[in-house]
């Protein structure tokens, strides 16, 4: 048993302080010599109450260890945002009913988000640049908001990209994660038509630094690489920012013509294999269910851990009770004495009213 203040200590002190005084001037009156036994016990009963009530104030408590569920499973998206995300080639493309390949982007990682219910979720965006929008949280409402404001990028401000421009950022976050946790799962999954616009920068700039997807398979323990597009490809409009169902669709500096994006499958492929998880090529037509990369043959992802959390409970029920007794005792008191006034002054009042209704 422990003192943990409700209100911290000096407000504690300040109400003892109060109630001292206040004990020591109605002692005056119901303590003299010549008080009835009544007043006496009136007094000792206040005194009860006060006491009672700092010791509310003062908080007696137990420390307690619980053990709770966690999950140990962490979940990190790589999410291909660049223009060629945009091509019209998903379920048949907007005049079939269908839509871009962001629509699927969008399907497979509410997917995702639903399989896992009680992970954590971190998000890397890929465009020009890569850059982790969603810090690991397993704050499911800020992942559903993500996922509802996925655009594709500005147009205008394309500078080309490739899947290797998101390596040397996934490969700091996944080994932050490891050093952190090493006992969680780690599930990559990676999101992309594969086709690389930057002329090799990326990969260069990753080379350079020495990273390469088959050094990320030590502390990736499951996902997939999901591959976007068909084998004909699709025209992507462009995007200003808003979405514009009649914007323009971007072309062919040598041919003038709309541009057409066919994804690197042969890319992604390789990237799946060094990581060591699932490839699947998404179409929007004939699709494996959402099962095929969300159910993983990992041990961990199949149990979660518990986690030893310490907290304090408070033992105040059994004086709250004492005190709501010294209440009740105190206001029988009161009213009883009321009724003694009453039944004082009652002959004099009567008394009163019969001599002025009496002869003059």
């Amino acid at each position: 048993m422990r003192l943990v203040p409700l209100f911290g200590w000096p407000l504690t002190l300040v109400a003892a302080l109060v109630v001292a005084v206040a004990l020591a001037v109605s002692g005056r009156w119901l303590l003299r010599r010549d008080a009835d036994p009544g007043a006496r016990a009136t007094w000792w009963r206040r005194a009860a109450l006060g006491g009672v009530v700092l010791a509310v104030m003062a908080g007696p408590s137990l420390p307690v260890t619980e053990a709770v569920s966690v999950s140990n499973v962490e979940v990190y998206l790589v999410v291909d945002r660049t223009g060629s995300m945009a091509a019209e080639d998903w379920a048949g493309g907007p005049d079939a009913g269908g839509g871009t390949r962001l629509d699927g982007v969008r399907a497979d990682l509410a997917a995702i988000r639903d399989a896992y219910p009680d992970a954590r979720f971190s998000i890397i965006a890929l465009d020009s640049t890569a850059a982790r929008e969603l810090p690991l949280t397993s704050d499911v409402d800020a992942v559903s908001s993500w996922i509802g404001s996925l655009q594709q990028e500005v147009t205008d401000r394309s500078k080309g990209s490739s899947l290797e421009r998101a390596l040397p950022l996934l490969a700091q976050v996944l080994a932050g994660a490891a050093e952190a946790s090493s006992e969680n799962a780690r599930l990559v999954y990676i999101l992309s038509d594969g086709e690389a616009t930057d002329d090799g920068a990326g990969a260069d700039a990753a080379a350079a630094a020495g990273i390469g997807w088959q050094q990320l398979a030590g502390v990736v323990d499951g996902g997939a690489v999901l591959g976007y597009g068909t084998e004909a490809g699709g025209s992507m409009r462009a995007f200003n920012g808003s979405a514009d169902p009649d914007a323009d669709y971007i072309t062919d500096p040598d041919t003038g013509e709309p541009a057409v994006s066919v994804p690197d499958t042969a890319e992604l492929q390789a990237v799946a294999e060094a990581l060591g998880v699932t490839y699947l090529q998404r179409t929007g037509t004939d699709d494996e269910p959402a099962t095929a990369f969300t159910d993983q043959d990992v041990e961990q992802v199949l149990s979660d851990g518990r986690e030893h959390k310490r907290y304090t409970r408070y033992m105040v029920w059994p004086l709250g009770l004492l005190a709501a007794a010294l209440v009740t005792w105190e206001g029988v008191a009161l009213i009883r004495a009321d009724r003694a006034v009453r039944e004082l002054t009652r002959p004099a009042v009567d008394g009163a009213g019969a001599q002025a209704g009496g002869p003059r």
